[in-house]
């Protein structure tokens, strides 16, 4: 039996595969990571957050919330959040009114010792609209350890949930000299539901889990440790402040939306990451991926080459009898001496391919001469399903198909909450099929997933142009400014 050897060339792919490979674990390894293993240890992560504005005659006038760490677990913060109407005087009163002299924010990491920076403000969205801040120390710190967040898909009716901050601090400002890490409350209840506030346009958990003023900003954690919202309001009893037992935290995607537009890392438990998590495991991550589809490309080259080689030699020997029963059953020229059409339904040249290229369809295909492929959430009407926790994704997405007679795949956006884009940006109009020829190059919105549209062996790149569908008005983005959409 013979035995093919492999080429150095394709020794060199593999091994460019193979360093791509345990660069990727490394890569997933680092970005993973979680800071606690329990609620407790979330305390690490808590900090004061003081905001006070001044008018011309040197009265000042103080608000205080919670805040906590964001970033990468392991590595010095720089970044704090917290609400927006914990700021939003002094950040916002001095830019309308003139008889205030300004406003400053600090960050205490201990108010008995005295121990406290300025920060600034880098975003803002008020108590009307996300209720959230993004705050910026001045340099980078140990003195907190940021906090992993998890996915609010993954969160359930029901699950236990634990609020941390400073309650009380906003109503007892005379005992604020006093307070430190220790003075960190820690109180538990359930997930009651998400919904949407009457009050404003963030998502939410409602919750019976106690807060009460002061509390404003700090997270809202699971049995882990890991961040799942941010306290934001509740009902309080006017007569005993305590709270009723009806209180809300804004859901944390809230949150990641901002960040990745922001380019601020974080940091997700489990399995979930964006590539802006940690930027050291992100660069090992991408790295991987690259050497990976190099190698695959150089490897399939060259196999590629060789296999032609071989087919071009024994091609000329059976030529002559393949030729021969070709004519005698009229399947040359097609019936009546008509040529037959490359690609055409009827040919054994015709090829309409969807297949996976990377995600969680990676290696699968599906034949589109069969009949139209959907994408989305709902498993009862479509082909290729996403969980229904996959952001970006509506439950009927969009649609593809191939039409044999012209020669092209269309698609689709089936009235989906997110859109699909082409290539050039376009973005589709809803229910209204688009025609794509081998000529160009088109895209969809699909997180996560690359796909690649095959036709008589030329490939067409169906990827995601936009993996955060939800966006901020009017934002910049990779140098590229989206509206809401």
């Amino acid at each position: 039996m013979k035995t093919k050897q492999l080429s150095s060339k394709q020794l060199i792919a593999l091994v460019l595969i193979l360093i791509g490979a345990v660069s990727s674990i490394f890569g997933i390894t680092g970005l993973t990571k979680s800071s606690s293993e329990d609620p407790y240890e979330s305390r690490n992560g808590i900090v004061m957050v003081y905001a006070t504005v001044y008018d011309n005659e040197g009265n000042s006038e103080a608000g205080m919330g919670t805040g906590w760490a964001i970033g990468t677990p392991g590595q010095p913060i720089q970044y704090i959040v917290t609400n927006g109407h914990v700021v939003n005087k002094a950040y916002t009163y001095p830019r309308y009114d003139s008889s205030l002299y300004g406003g400053e924010i600090d960050v205490f990491f201990s108010a008995a010792e005295n121990d406290y920076v300025k920060a600034k403000v880098v975003y803002f969205s008020p108590q009307e609209e996300k209720d959230i801040a993004i705050l910026q120390l001045p340099s980078p710190t140990d003195k907190r350890t940021a906090l992993t967040l998890r996915d609010s898909g993954d969160i359930k009716i029901g699950d236990t949930a634990y609020a941390l901050g400073y309650p009380g601090n906003s109503s007892q400002r005379q005992d604020f000299a006093t307070y430190d890490i220790d003075d960190i409350t820690i109180t538990r209840g359930i997930i009651s539901k998400r919904t949407t506030t009457s009050f404003s346009t963030y998502e939410a958990f409602q919750m019976d889990v106690s807060i009460a003023p002061g509390n404003s900003g700090g997270p809202l954690v699971d049995e882990k440790g890991n961040v799942i919202g941010i306290n934001v309001a509740g009902a309080i009893d006017p007569n005993t402040g305590l709270s009723l037992g009806m209180n809300y935290a804004i859901i944390i995607n809230e949150l990641t939306k901002i960040l990745d537009v922001e380019r601020i890392p974080y940091t997700f438990s489990g399995s979930g990451f964006s590539l802006f998590h940690g930027p050291g495991s992100a660069v090992l991550l991408l790295l991987g991926i690259l050497l990976i589809a190099a190698g695959t490309f150089f490897f399939w080259k060259e196999r590629k080459a060789a296999a032609s080689v071989t087919n071009s030699r024994s091609g000329l020997a059976d030529r002559s009898s393949s030729l021969g029963d070709g004519l005698a059953n009229g399947s040359a020229s097609g019936l009546n001496g008509n040529p037959v059409r490359s690609g055409a339904a009827g040919s054994s040249s015709a090829h309409a391919i969807l297949r996976g290229m990377t995600g969680s369809y990676a290696g699968q295909s599906f034949d589109l001469l069969k009949g139209k492929v959907t994408i989305g959430r709902d498993p009862a009407f479509c082909n290729i399903v996403y969980e229904k926790s996959t952001p970006g994704i509506s439950s009927r997405h969009c649609q593809l198909s191939y039409n044999p007679g012209e020669g092209c795949f269309v698609l689709t956006d089936l009235g989906s909450s997110y859109g699909t884009f082409l290539g050039n940006g376009k973005k589709l109009a809803p229910n209204v099929p688009e025609k794509l020829y081998a000529e160009i190059r088109s895209s969809s919105a699909i997180p996560q997933t690359v796909f690649s549209l095959q036709r008589n062996k030329r490939d067409l790149c169906l990827r995601a142009l936009d993996t955060n569908s939800t966006c901020t008005k009017n934002v910049r983005r990779n140098e590229r400014t989206y509206d809401c959409i």
